[in-house]
Parts: structure tokens; C-alpha cells; sequence
């Protein structure tokens, strides 16, 4: 894999080039002291896209931990198909380090989950996360804004209303169906959704490849009934099958990040704009004047500690684990929390770093008979062809990452098994809000008489069980302590158990009868007990990354709450939470559209005040 990686670096050296001349126009700011109308700490999703947009109309430094991950991390990020087998997205303690890529964040023993240490891969480099996630791209339901609508007692969070701001963030595509070659393949969806007249600059696309494994799996979630969505996922429903875009530049078939897209965008040589961004540089404490207004933050690029000041206001966007922390650093959190720690209480907000949402998921295996991606890149001669596909015609096995996803509600059928505290928890969230969703692939499998490891994951969107973030000392410098509280609450393993069995029905069915090889490989036909799949979830359960909501939005004094609707942190000034952390509930399915939108939404309520 290392010289199969090496070759593709020399192959590809055009890419990463178009890619590096970035370097030539970005400001890229020294350490000292300086003065800013916005600091936004952390050049990530959201930080990226707010920071651009703020660039627009005044003067913004982005203050980033990481590097560009064209450099750091090369083709891994750029190019779509490793988006899929990322070393370091590993999430056993074991997993491969790339400190310059990834905050090395471990979890403190999951007592619910085999007392299990997880690792949680958050992207640190301009781009942030969406420089090494797997570059899905969908909405959430009508039904999930309309609750958040609701809990903030603020109606432009319907999707109605939320529908600009998801438009302005990204420019659609349509697939290019001569180079899917892919008929089985067929992609459903609303374009009202999307405005390819004022388009945004994420680019948004389907892959210009199918994996032969994808296509014969959906089949069986079709067949037990997750039919095709005719509008697709991003115009507010989220239900059945779709073949889903990606975030990918269809030009080159590159990864589209928020470095790639809003970061050039604000550079771009027609524009006027006033954007500095500091590499390899940390927030360690936000300061706050005597009225309790942000002011700027304390800066340390390689040991050395400076000012950044911000004339106007502080956009902390440092990701559901980091926002939290720098938080409390700061003196805004719990109170007991920063008392133990000596820090002085300049707001006492309890929700600071609880009410952590976090969607796990487990994989069932079995062998079939047909191809998969990897299998077409097995050999020097494959990887050859395929380069040429990729790098004349953004085409062929490496221009894709994925495509395929589906959701459901679990059916009646499911739910007898489900205790009545169950059921009225789940009873509890929105009619349209999906329950699980099921995602399928598959890699080689290195046995003579079967071609592929097909598996098919079920992924928990309606999690009860709730974990949090907080600190042991007052440095920055010690990693924040991460409890995913992963199946603390039984309803979370009711639930699995039943989509467990959901997916063995997806296995079983006739569709694909003719292409399974043997009997399951994992957990195996001996795991049939509720007891026993039950066991096997809690030793096997993965993230999907998708952690949210521990700085979440709510009314002023109500429990929990940490900023309001415009994301402005309470009993503080001039300090704003713009990330993941701020939803106060887990968006069902992936999460980067949601937070793109929400940069644009606080970006404009800002604009609007300014």
C-alpha cells in the first residue's frame, strides 16, 4: 500500500500542484501582536466558510492549529477514494498516528462499550473536518429544523428558511451519467434545492464511478423495503435510498473542503478582501475586557505566545471537543468545573460541555462473489489504467468516495421487540426523523473463492445516551476529557438490536442470493440471542465522527443552553460559538451540510448588525 501510495504521489504531482499555488495568494499571517476586526479561532468547516464570508466587508484572522493538508497529508485528503481508507481514521488506541493531520484525541474508557478507549478523529489543518471526512453530502429533515425552530423560539431555523443559506453554500453539478456507466445506479433528486445561478463555492457532485459492491447491496436494502427517494436527501426529506452527492470538485475529481472552496474564494484575485491566516498556531485563552467583552486571545506558534485583538467580535470555531475547552480555559463554563481548576468565573454556564450527541455504528460482514473498488486498483497494472481514467477524464476508481446511503424508520415489524420507555422515546422525536441509517461496501478479501468482504453498517440517528467534554487542568496544552457515554442508555442498545437484525434481513434477501459466498463472517451465525448481539454492539460499536452539540443553542437561563440563535455565547459579549458544537441535537445523517449552512446564517446575522 505505501508504494502503491508513493507512485500515485509522483503521478499525480499536477494536481497537488493547482492545488499549492494557493500558497502564492493566501496572507499568511507571522506571529506578534496584531489587531483584526473578527478573530476566528480555528480554520475548520465552519471557520473557513464564516471567516471568508466575513472577509467581505472586514478584516478577519483565522487562527488554525494545523497546516494545509495538501501538504501534510497529500493525495490522502486530495484525492476522493482515499477519503475511504484514511489510516488514521482508525479509532482503536492503536491506530496510526498523523499529528499533523488529527488532534489525537482519546476517550476516557467506554464503561457501556467493552470499557473501551476510543480514538475520535478531528481533522487539524485548514479545512478542518472536511478535509478528511468521506465527503457526503445531504440534509436533514424538514422536521429536524422545524424542532429547532421551535426549542430556540426562532422560525428562521425552518427549512423553508434555512433553504437560502443552504443554496448559498454550494453549487451542484448534475452527474455525469456517461462516465458512471453505471445504469443500476440511478440518481433521484429535487434541483429546486439547490440555485446553480448564484452558486456557492463548495462544489458538490456525484462521483464519476460506482462501486460494483454498492450497487448489488443497495438492491437488498431496496428489496426489504428502503425504496429509492424520488427528490433524494437535501430537500428536507431523509428517508428510503438515494445515491447521494459527495463534496467533489468535478473539474479534477478532487476533494472540495473549505480550504478549497471559501478560502480560495476569498482570495480570489477578484475579490477585496482582508484575510490572514495563522499556520501551526493555537488559541490558548480568549481575553475579555472588564465588561466582559471579548477582546481577542492569547496566540502560541511554536512556544511562543502573543495578542491577536479583535475590534469587533470573536468567532470561536474550534469543533464539539476544542470549542468547549477553549471555553472554559476562558472562564466560561461550569462553575465547580473551573473552580477545581482554578480558573476564574467569568460566566457560570452548566451546559458548556454536556448534552454530547454522538451516532455509533456496527458492521455485519459476509463474502460475495462480485468486485469491488479496491479490487480494480489489486494490481500495478489496474492502478495504471485507473490513473490515467482519474487524471485525463476525472474518471474511474479513485474519482469516487461512496455514494450509496439509506434510512429508515424501523418498521412495525422491529419495533415489537422495543420495551414502552423505548418506543415513547423514540415516540418523542419527529415524524419525518429517520432511526437508523444503513450505508454498504465492501473491500478485498484475500480468499481464494470469494472476490469481496461486502458490509453492510446500521448507524444509530436517535441516540438517548449522552456524553461530555471537560478539562483537567488549565493549559490548554492537556487534551480535553472526552466521555462519548456511548450506550449508557438501554434504549440506544434496544434499538441497535433491532437494526441489527434489519441488516442480517438485508443479507438474507433474494436479491443477492446469487452473488453471497458462505455464511456470515462477522459476528458469525452463532450471535443470534438479543443478549448475545447486544454483546457484540457493545464490543464493535465505531463513531461515524458525526459528535455534536456541546456549546448547544438555546433561550437565555434555559438548562443546558450556551449560546442563542445567533450564536452568541451568554453572560459575554462579542464572542460567538460557530461549529458542530452549537446544534443542540445530533441533525440525523451527516452532519457538513448542516454546519455550512449555519456558517452562512451567522455570517449574515453579523453582516445584518454590523
Amino acid at each position: 500500500m505505501k508504494d502503491h501510495i508513493r507512485g500515485f504521489v509522483l503521478v499525480l504531482c499536477g494536481v497537488l500542484a493547482r492545488s499549492s499555488t494557493q500558497d502564492e495568494q493566501v496572507h499568511y499571517g507571522k506571529p506578534g501582536n496584531a489587531s483584526y476586526d473578527y478573530v476566528v479561532i480555528g480554520g475548520g468547516t465552519a471557520g473557513l466558510a464564516i471567516a471568508s464570508r466575513l472577509s467581505e466587508f472586514a478584516s478577519v484572522a483565522v487562527v488554525e492549529a494545523g497546516g494545509r493538508y495538501e501538504q501534510d497529508n497529500g493525495n490522502q485528503s486530495v484525492v476522493p477514494y482515499y477519503g475511504l481508507v484514511t489510516p488514521f481514521l482508525a479509532t482503536t488506541e492503536e491506530y496510526p498516528h498523523q499529528s499533523s493531520m488529527d488532534w489525537d484525541l482519546l476517550s476516557t474508557p467506554q464503561s457501556s462499550a467493552g470499557n473501551r478507549r476510543m480514538h475520535y478523529a478531528q481533522g487539524k489543518t485548514l479545512g478542518g473536518s472536511s478535509a478528511i471526512n468521506t465527503m457526503a453530502y445531504h440534509r436533514g429533515t424538514a422536521g429536524s429544523y422545524q424542532r429547532l425552530a421551535d426549542l430556540l423560539g426562532d422560525q428562521s431555523f425552518s427549512f423553508d428558511n434555512l433553504l437560502p443559506f443552504f443554496k448559498r453554500s454550494c453549487a451542484l453539478t448534475p452527474p455525469n451519467l456517461a462516465k458512471r456507466a453505471a445504469p443500476n445506479a440511478t440518481v433521484l433528486y429535487n434541483p429546486s434545492t439547490f440555485d446553480n445561478i448564484l452558486q456557492g463555492p463548495l462544489q458538490v457532485s456525484w462521483g464519476n464511478w460506482v462501486d460494483p459492491t454498492q450497487s448489488w447491496l443497495a438492491r437488498a436494502l431496496q428489496t426489504i423495503g428502503q425504496k429509492l427517494n424520488p427528490s433524494g436527501f437535501s430537500s428536507g426529506q431523509v428517508n428510503g435510498g438515494a445515491w447521494i452527492p459527495s463534496t467533489i470538485d468535478p473539474k479534477d475529481a478532487t476533494r472540495s473542503s473549505s480550504e478549497s472552496s471559501y478560502l480560495k474564494l476569498a482570495l480570489d484575485e477578484k475579490r477585496t478582501t482582508d484575510i490572514t491566516v495563522l499556520l501551526r498556531s493555537q488559541a490558548t485563552k480568549i481575553l475579555f475586557d472588564e465588561e466582559k467583552k471579548a477582546v481577542g486571545a492569547v496566540v502560541s506558534t511554536e512556544g511562543n505566545d502573543y495578542v491577536i485583538t479583535a475590534k469587533r467580535e470573536v468567532i470561536l470555531s474550534a469543533g464539539v471537543f476544542h470549542s468547549p475547552q477553549l471555553l472554559m480555559l476562558s472562564g466560561i463554563g461550569p462553575a465547580a468545573t473551573l473552580t477545581n481548576n482554578s480558573i476564574p468565573i467569568l460566566s457560570d454556564l452548566p451546559g458548556v460541555g454536556q448534552n454530547l450527541w454522538d451516532q455509533i455504528f456496527f458492521n455485519v460482514l459476509r463474502g460475495i462473489s462480485v468486485p469491488n473498488t479496491g479490487t480494480y486498483l489489486a494490481t500495478p497494472d489496474q492502478q495504471a489504467v485507473a490513473l490515467q481514467q482519474y487524471y485525463s477524464n476525472a474518471s474511474g476508481p479513485y474519482s469516487s468516495a461512496g455514494g450509496y446511503l439509506s434510512f429508515e424508520k424501523l418498521p412495525p415489524q422491529s419495533r415489537t421487540s422495543l420495551s414502552n420507555r423505548t418506543t415513547s422515546l423514540l415516540s418523542g422525536f419527529p415524524s419525518d426523523w429517520p432511526e437508523i441509517e444503513y450505508i454498504a461496501s465492501g473491500f478485498p478479501s484475500g480468499v481464494a473463492n470469494i472476490t469481496t468482504i461486502g458490509v453492510i453498517s446500521a448507524t444509530l440517528l436517535t441516540p438517548t445516551s449522552r456524553g461530555s467534554v471537560t478539562i483537567s487542568s488549565a493549559s490548554i496544552s492537556d487534551p480535553p476529557v472526552i466521555d462519548l457515554g456511548w450506550l449508557t442508555d438501554e434504549a440506544d442498545g434496544e434499538i441497535l438490536v433491532a437494526a441489527f437484525k434489519r441488516v442480517r434481513e438485508a443479507w438474507n434477501s433474494p436479491a443477492i442470493a446469487s452473488i453471497t459466498v458462505g455464511p456470515e463472517i462477522v459476528p458469525g451465525d452463532s450471535v443470534t440471542s438479543d443478549s448475545d448481539i447486544l454483546s457484540f454492539i457493545r464490543q464493535s460499536a465505531q463513531p461515524i465522527w458525526h459528535a455534536s452539540s456541546t456549546c448547544a443553542m438555546g433561550k437565555r437561563g434555559e438548562k443546558g443552553a450556551v449560546v442563542d440563535s445567533k450564536a452568541r455565547v451568554f453572560g459575554v459579549t462579542g464572542l460567538r460559538v460557530v461549529d458542530n458544537s452549537i446544534t443542540p441535537f445530533s441533525v440525523p445523517g451527516h452532519p457538513q451540510s448542516t454546519v455550512y449552512m449555519l456558517a452562512e446564517k451567522i455570517a449574515a446575522d453579523i453582516l445584518k448588525t454590523k
